[in-house]
């Protein structure tokens, strides 16, 4: 889908603990493509050199148009979450929130109801960044409103199809084509790629990223696969789950590796089991089952 010079506008506030810091640095530094935004190939002990996989990407920079911290030195409960609230705010069609104070996302939705906001995303990469109670009231809360929003968990979740990880009315709301808009124009969510395999069948020679995790995980894990070889009935001294997770853990991932009572696993563990299953499903491999979610909130 073409939106031709559209320009986009886009918001980001982000909470004022170093992990919403570190997150957000990588989110933006994906989407507006820095030349020394990525290095992760010659970080590795084999010292690989940059193949230049993100050299042809669009830089989004021109798209954001708000970028700020909030939160810093508040009290543990908050009265009035719209004094806390960034009181300039432009004209805006999508706000990413990164964990911010849980009383000031409780407050946004009716803060942003005179803002024209389409659409919120709200990434879920740490349980302690949205509890399921309250991710529930903020959505209701938004559709009350008329604002479309989205609580991917993980951000490399959020998908244009309904599925275990966007279930309506409980991570994303249920009108929702500004979310799919969104993900169309930034290329972003849930990764979806294409891969080109030599004539025998049993190494992959080239790779393209249509859809990128929103940290840009994608491009590195396939680059670690092309010319690697995934025969299916050979035993290998590295299978190909262990090289997607072995590339997914050096990029790396910046979910939490404690576990959350929805997806009973951690989320980096999420985020492995998608990218992974992506590309199994590209490769016409068997797609693993994963385990039933609970989404019954105790």
């Amino acid at each position: 889908m073409s939106y031709g010079n559209e320009n986009i506008r886009l918001g980001i506030i982000y909470g004022s603990t170093p992990d919403a810091k570190t997150f957000t640095e990588k989110f933006v530094g994906h989407l507006i493509n820095n030349d020394d935004f990525c290095a992760a190939c010659e970080d590795l002990e084999q010292k690989i050199k940059c193949d230049k996989c993100r050299q042809e990407l669009k830089s989004y920079s021109s798209n954001i148009y708000y970028y700020k911290k909030i939160g810093d030195n508040l009290s543990q409960f908050i009265d009035d979450p719209k004094d806390f609230l960034p009181q300039n705010f432009p004209l805006l069609e999508y706000l990413l929130v990164i964990n911010i104070h849980q009383d000031l996302l409780s407050g946004l939705p009716e803060y942003l109801r005179d803002k024209n906001i389409k659409a919120v995303i709200i990434p879920i990469e740490d349980p302690k960044w949205v509890p399921p109670g309250l991710q529930v009231q903020v959505l209701e809360a938004f559709e009350k409103v008329g604002i479309q929003v989205a609580f991917p968990k993980p951000f490399c979740a959020l998908n244009k199809e309904e599925d275990e990880y966007n279930k309506i009315n409980f991570n994303i709301t249920k009108n929702h084509h500004y979310i799919d808009k969104f993900i169309d124009y930034f290329k972003i969510g849930k990764p979806k790629i294409s891969l080109k395999i030599n004539k025998k069948g049993n190494y992959i020679e080239d790779v393209c990223v249509l859809v990128s995790a929103p940290c840009g995980s994608t491009y590195f894990i396939l680059q670690q696969l092309k010319s690697k070889y995934f025969e299916k009935h050979k035993n290998s001294d590295t299978s190909i789950n262990e090289k997607i997770s072995k590339s997914h853990h050096s990029y790396p991932c910046n979910a939490s590796m404690d576990a959350d009572n929805i997806l009973k696993d951690s989320i980096l563990h999420i985020g492995g089991y998608i990218i992974r299953n992506v590309i199994r499903n590209e490769l016409n491999l068997d797609i693993e089952e994963k385990k039933k979610l609970n989404y019954v909130i105790k």
